[in-house]
């Protein structure tokens, strides 16, 4: 909000300064420049720059400013070409990696395309998850019959669990105020 107020009091200077501010609108300024002097200070230093702007004549080229700098100026034809080239060989560096691909892509087809090697692919894929429901099975196995041998881990990890859930509401009742904005910020 006070943001807000400070570009409305920004905004009136500047229009005060270009000498576009309404009565009312200078009676709102020099409101709140009796009420803020931090404004106030400010308001006198917009104004000493604008009056020095104002004060310094407008500088004008030397002659012939216009001529010599058009005649340092590059050759556009040579400047066209180096242009040109540079393009030529962004491009040519784009297409060679397409054009590597596409030539492997020719010489690898029919390899890939081969029945034997579509079968050991999926044979070797049906091995890992074969594999995988084995290592899954033990891992659930095993923790069956630590859970029936001890069941005490069973009451550890309710307490954990319950530990992490009770903390973590205090954590966030700590940490946010009524209002919903956050003490940490």
């Amino acid at each position: 909000m006070m943001e807000e107020h400070d570009e409305r009091v920004f905004t009136l200077m500047m229009e005060a300064l270009d000498g576009e501010l309404t009565e009312a609108g200078w009676a709102e300024l020099e409101s709140h420049l009796r009420v803020r002097p931090d404004i106030a200070r400010e308001w006198q230093a917009l104004q000493a720059i604008d009056q020095l702007f104002r004060s310094t004549p407008a500088l004008s080229p030397a002659a012939g400013f216009a001529q010599r700098t058009l005649a340092q100026l590059p050759n556009s034809r040579t400047r066209l070409w180096f242009v040109t080239s540079f393009y030529v060989l962004l491009l040519i560096s784009g297409l060679i990696p397409l054009l590597f691909v596409g030539w492997i892509t020719t010489r690898l087809i029919p390899a890939l395309l081969e029945p034997a090697l579509i079968r050991s692919l999926i044979q070797a894929g049906s091995e890992i998850f074969r594999v995988i429901g084995v290592v899954t099975s033990a891992v659930l196995a095993g923790s069956g019959n630590l859970l029936r041998q001890q069941p005490a881990v069973i009451g550890w990890l309710l307490v954990m669990a319950g530990i992490v859930l009770v903390w973590g509401g205090i954590y966030r009742q700590l940490v946010s105020t009524p209002h919903g904005s956050s003490v940490l910020e």
